[in-house]
């Protein structure tokens, strides 16, 4: 349905040599790249940061993701590593990461989200009658990005200081994004912000069975949780919960703008979960995290030694024609997906049925309220650069309907 071509007069062999996530002509060209680190090697060193390596093919990025005794999260999946504290369940391995996977997951599974549709959609109706009546907004800034925040803060984590979680929302949109020499210090911005959240919702005495009751009164192993142990797990799902879906629904509606007959379709109530997991293979919200090897090893059929550090390039696997025919192309009839981009495994994103909830009510009552959705003229559309891989801005026309 979609495709993307090569470009023709980039030093690809540089770029992979050196490959940098926060390069910014490197995201503007990452499948490419990533194509070309996988046609030499499929785990393949890279200079920066001290080296590392670069995995970017299916079979290599799955075994990485099965086997956490060998390729452990625990001295934290970012990259490159500036963890200001650890992040649970994100940052730890089995068998702590499971025991506060189970004390978050009934605040994230499907039942545990479905009650909060009606908040959703109220929030996504408002958001959109902002600039329904204005013919021309960015989808990105205007509608994706408030929107998920909002949900966020108002809906999953009942905060109410809007001031406070502005700030949270401002230092999340800079991790992992941007000079990676500041990551550290950015951390610990919005690790002071998620304790601050804390320090509210316990002085307040309230109670939301949500999942910050859940970080305060709950317990791992038998105990409570310690404070940085709260407030990892209270930051990782800010930042999950401010980038990941906000990049999916900019690249549905860059989609929408672009190809013929899309928005037609996506109007209809039964576009199903099959064509939404094609979008998200196309275009993963995440396009790669670390591991740390723990033993010397061999993934694939490269040796790797202790304490070396691979980078699981999920976007690059999702476009690994060994797994999916016609990688580049986006097919919406497209059958069997078993794409990467929520994981795999122990840590398989948590908010994937929230996110798919936000996705499908964000479309359908964006499209319920505008049509004609096109490219604004002289858009330049440009990917952040960073461990994300979403696009910056969106810039838009349209006619209210």
């Amino acid at each position: 349905m979609s495709g993307e071509q090569a470009t023709p007069g980039i030093d690809f062999q540089r770029m992979v040599d050196n490959f940098d996530v926060f390069d910014h002509e490197t995201a503007q060209h990452v499948f490419e790249v990533t194509r070309h680190a996988r046609s030499r090697c499929p785990v393949t060193h890279s200079n920066a940061y001290g080296g590392y390596w670069l995995v970017t093919s299916y079979a290599e990025v799955r075994q990485a993701l099965s086997d956490p005794a060998t390729f452990s999260s625990s001295q934290g999946v970012g990259f490159p590593h500036h963890q200001t504290l650890m992040m649970p369940p994100i940052d730890f391995d089995p068998p702590l990461q499971k025991e506060f996977r189970r004390l978050l997951n009934p605040h994230f599974s499907r039942a545990g989200i479905a009650k909060y549709a009606g908040a959703i959609r109220e929030i996504a109706v408002q958001t959109v009658e902002n600039f329904s009546g204005l013919g021309q907004a960015d989808l990105h800034n205007d509608f994706a990005a408030p929107f998920t925040a909002e949900v966020l803060a108002r809906v999953i984590l009942h905060v109410d200081d809007e001031d406070l979680f502005q700030r949270a929302r401002a230092v999340a949109s800079q991790i992992s994004r941007h000079d990676p020499s500041q990551e550290g210090d950015k951390r610990a911005r919005l690790e002071q912000i998620a304790e601050e959240i804390l320090e509210q919702r316990a002085a307040s005495g309230a109670r939301h069975d949500d999942c910050i009751d859940a970080l305060l009164y709950g317990e791992v192993g038998g105990r409570p949780l310690t404070r940085d142990e709260r407030v990892g797990t209270l930051m990782i799902l800010i930042l999950g919960g401010l980038s990941t879906t906000n990049a999916a629904l900019t690249g549905i509606f860059r989609h929408v703008a672009e190809i013929p007959g899309l928005e037609e379709h996506l109007r209809e109530d039964d576009w199903t979960r099959q064509e939404l997991d094609e979008f998200l293979r196309f275009e993963p919200p995440v396009g790669s995290l670390s591991r740390t090897v723990m033993k010397d090893t061999v993934l694939g059929t490269q040796p790797l030694k202790a304490d070396d550090v691979v980078l699981l390039h999920f976007a690059a696997a999702n476009r690994d024609g060994a797994m999916f025919a016609e990688p580049d192309e986006l097919r919406l009839d497209r059958g069997k997906n078993p794409h990467l981009s929520f994981g795999l495994g122990d840590h398989r994103c948590i908010g994937s049925n929230l996110g798919r909830l936000q996705v499908e009510i964000g479309v359908a009552e964006l499209l319920a309220r505008v049509e004609n959705i096109k490219l604004a003229d002289g858009a330049v559309l440009e990917r952040e650069a960073g461990t994300g891989s979403g696009w910056i801005s969106l810039p838009v026309t349209f006619r209210r309907r």
